[in-house]
């Protein structure tokens, strides 16, 4: 078939028993056995024109023309009974994982080849796994942003720490704009030059090269409170650090920020410990059993991005919070967006209710500050009030 006609086609890349669950309960002979079947059985009878190639034990890769009924058909095969799929194997009934990326050559104009309609089908395979989905469209451009991420994997891996820089954003007290304390943000400094969070963090936390990277971030912040911090804006003055759910499963990042504290013979609620909410750190697990544990030393636990994610106020009811940050998007509308408002007024409702402190975050208007302060915030901070800098000023 010419490249032409391959382009009219839909690829679907398929990985059997992705999460080698199979494997560990029936072996891994077996289990590639069933993949075999779950294709012969399940896939293979719903579109017996389609071309199926094998790739490995557990892949393949089937190309569909695009008067093919059969891919809605495939889908529901892949997704199955809870997206598992049920394979009968020597009589007996086996379960088998399956993930599905699906490029339809039809709606990704910028894929004219083979070569980047697989491409397309494979990077969207790859989401699927990562997102713990049984299925996920192409989008023409996820094989170069993967591509991307795998360079910025590298040149992580192959940075050290003095490659990391923090810059100091000011938190203030909104009634008279006094500076009390710090987010440290990291930065990462290459040739290119000072890159952002967004370019890399997604990536480092991804490949767990969050966990040294933090390290070196957690020992400059509680440093710079002690020598620069405290000095120049008093002794109750605090940093805080962004810990992400993959710092916080490393068993020994408590006994690393309490050292780290007892080092600079810094006051343990001097540092706040900031966990995004969109992170995921469920009861019972160790990132939960940490942050119970940081509370537990002194540590001051913030909710960031608060509004920003799906577990709204849960942390406030399941972990040990003492602050709240509520998310830029959700302060903008405080004045003009009805539904932003009510969801800030309950949030303060609850801190109120309970103890807890309230930063307004991305503060950029000065109209917003009466609406804020009436609604109970005591800190804030956004570039209204200072952008982030190399060093505390």
């Amino acid at each position: 078939m010419t490249e032409e006609g391959y382009a009219a086609m839909t690829a679907i890349a398929v990985a059997a028993d992705p999460y080698h669950r199979a494997a560990v309960a029936y072996g891994q002979s077996e289990s590639a056995q069933i993949a075999d079947e779950f294709v012969d059985q399940v896939l293979r009878p719903v579109s017996p024109a389609a071309r199926f190639e094998k790739r490995s034990a557990f892949e393949w890769l089937i190309w569909l023309s695009a008067s093919d009924p059969g891919l809605g058909g495939l889908i529901d095969a892949a997704r199955g009974n809870l997206e598992s799929r049920r394979v009968e194997h020597d009589g007996v009934a086996r379960f088998l994982d399956v993930c599905m990326g699906i490029a339809v050559g039809a709606e990704l104009a910028d894929a004219v080849t083979v070569a980047a309609i697989t491409d397309c089908a494979d990077a969207a395979l790859s989401t699927a796994i990562v997102q713990h989905q049984t299925v996920v469209f192409a989008d023409s451009m996820a094989p170069e942003q993967i591509r991307k991420d795998v360079d910025i994997a590298t040149r992580l891996s192959g940075s050290d720490g003095n490659d990391f820089v923090l810059h100091y954003q000011p938190i203030v007290t909104l009634s008279d704009r006094r500076t009390v304390g710090y987010e440290s943000l990291l930065r990462w400094n290459t040739e290119a030059g000072l890159l952002s969070p967004d370019v890399f963090l997604a990536v480092a936390e991804d490949t767990s090269l969050i966990v040294p990277i933090g390290r070196h971030a957690i020992d400059d912040a509680v440093r710079t409170l002690a020598t620069e911090v405290a000095p120049t804006i008093g002794d109750s003055a605090f940093v805080s650090l962004n810990l992400s759910a993959q710092q916080l499963w490393d068993s020994t990042i408590v006994t690393f920020v309490q050292e780290r504290i007892e080092a600079n013979a810094v006051e343990p609620e001097r540092v706040w410990i900031e966990i995004r909410e969109n992170e995921a750190v469920d009861l019972g697990t160790p990132a939960a059993r940490a942050v119970q544990q940081l509370h537990e030393i002194g540590c001051t636990i913030c909710i960031d991005d608060l509004g920003s994610g799906f577990s709204a106020l849960r942390y406030v009811r399941d972990l040990p919070v003492d602050v709240v940050k509520v998310d830029k998007t959700l302060i903008d509308g405080v004045l003009d967006d009805s539904a932003s408002g009510a969801v800030v007024h309950a949030i303060c409702d609850v801190a109120q209710s309970t103890g807890i402190g309230m930063v307004a975050e991305g503060v950029e208007d000065q109209e917003l500050v009466p609406a804020l302060t009436e609604l109970g915030f005591e800190f804030a901070q956004g570039y209204l009030f200072g952008k982030p800098l190399p060093h505390p000023r």
